[in-house]
């Protein structure tokens, strides 16, 4: 059982290290977004993708244990989430149980950063979008023959006069 818990523990820790990679990862790609850097975008993309796809082999190992450590612990594998396994091994060792706690925190804290971190990129990539989509209307519209500035009975249509102005946030 105390192989086990090490073994849970390790990969925790691992999980924490990756997160916080990720976090980084996350934060340079906003920073390659904002300067439009397609070549820092895409290194940035497959640095994320390799760090997600070995944060999901090390979940699938936890989980792993974790079902090993139910058959162990006689208990259903739902109930043992980390604030359970926390629990019970708080009365056996405290230390323990405040390794496993800090790491618990960790995770917690990583995950909220790069969810925020996450939603912050993908709304400067819809806004930057809807500034190119905007700018797409504004250039065909100026591209159209000013043949057309007069209706059919002779009056002035109203039509587009001159660019329109697009807002250069960030």
């Amino acid at each position: 059982m105390d192989k086990l818990i090490e073994q849970i523990y390790d990969v925790l820790r691992k999980l924490a290290g990756l997160h916080t990679q990720l976090l980084e990862v996350v934060r340079l790609e906003r920073e390659a977004l904002v300067q439009a850097d397609l070549k820092a975008i895409q290194s940035t993309a497959d640095s994320k993708q390799g760090l997600i796809e070995e944060v999901h082999h090390a979940e699938i190992l936890r989980l792993k244990l974790t079902r090993e450590l139910a058959v162990v612990w006689h208990k259903p594998y739902r109930e043992l989430t980390l604030p359970n396994i926390i629990i019970v091994i708080q009365s056996k060792d405290s230390k323990l149980a405040e390794r496993f706690q800090s790491l618990y925190n960790t995770l917690t804290i990583l995950i909220q950063r790069l969810t925020t971190q996450n939603k912050d990129n993908l709304a400067l990539v819809e806004k930057s979008l809807e500034h190119v989509s905007q700018m797409k209307r504004n250039v065909l519209g100026e591209v159209v023959p000013k043949s057309n500035t007069y209706t059919q009975r002779g009056q002035k249509a109203n039509g587009p006069n001159s660019a329109r102005l697009i807002s250069k946030e960030v």
